[in-house]
């Protein structure tokens, strides 16, 4: 998606380590037209996949998954990080980890919301290490549902969780792809 490209080349900016932040257009202070954009994207590369529902797990990749799942015309769900009283107390849980904020959630989606004739596709702006989507794919495994695919706005491909998921066999899909930092410089595939 060359307006994507351009947008983390002139903007996103290195924070430390290889952490990339596009926060001032993807995941914070949102443009929402080029999110539109990417979710329509996104959607048509798995329109013929039967899918059903459309995960992610919060937050930052509710904006995307929104677009995604309107241009499907199919449910949302977001797996929520935290117990609270809005949530039906019968859920499917798995545990994750945030390197980037080095904290583990249990992540929890009401069993109301995921079936067993689900297919899914995974949604989220970024797929670096891999742990939420690989706890996103635990979900739908525990509701007998199908896994259609993971669909990223960006992948990092210096890390693992896109080759974990390829080797597991689960199609991944990226709008952009960061081959890696150097010198604070973000260098795309």
């Amino acid at each position: 998606m060359k307006e994507l490209r351009q947008r983390i080349l002139e903007e996103a900016q290195v924070g430390e380590g290889d952490i990339i932040h596009v926060d001032m257009f993807l995941n914070h202070c949102m443009d929402v037209e080029l999110i539109e954009r990417a979710g329509t994207e996104l959607a048509r590369r798995f329109k013929s996949d039967k899918i059903t529902k459309v995960l992610t797990v919060e937050s930052s990749g509710i904006a995307l998954a929104c677009f995604v799942g309107r241009a499907l015309r199919v449910p949302v769900i977001y797996a929520k990080k935290f117990q609270t009283g809005y949530i039906d107390p019968n859920v499917y849980t798995a545990e994750t980890h945030s390197f980037s904020l080095e904290k583990s959630y249990t992540i929890r989606v009401s069993k109301k919301y995921l079936e067993e004739d689900d297919v899914v596709l995974v949604v989220d702006d970024i797929l670096s290490n891999g742990q939420s989507t690989l706890a996103l794919l635990e979900l739908v495994s525990k509701a007998g549902g199908e896994v259609a695919g993971v669909a990223v706005a960006i992948e990092k491909a210096m890390r693992e969780g896109g080759k974990v998921l390829r080797r597991m066999g689960v199609r991944v899909e990226a709008l952009e792809t960061v081959e890696g930092v150097e010198d604070g410089r973000i260098i795309l595939a």
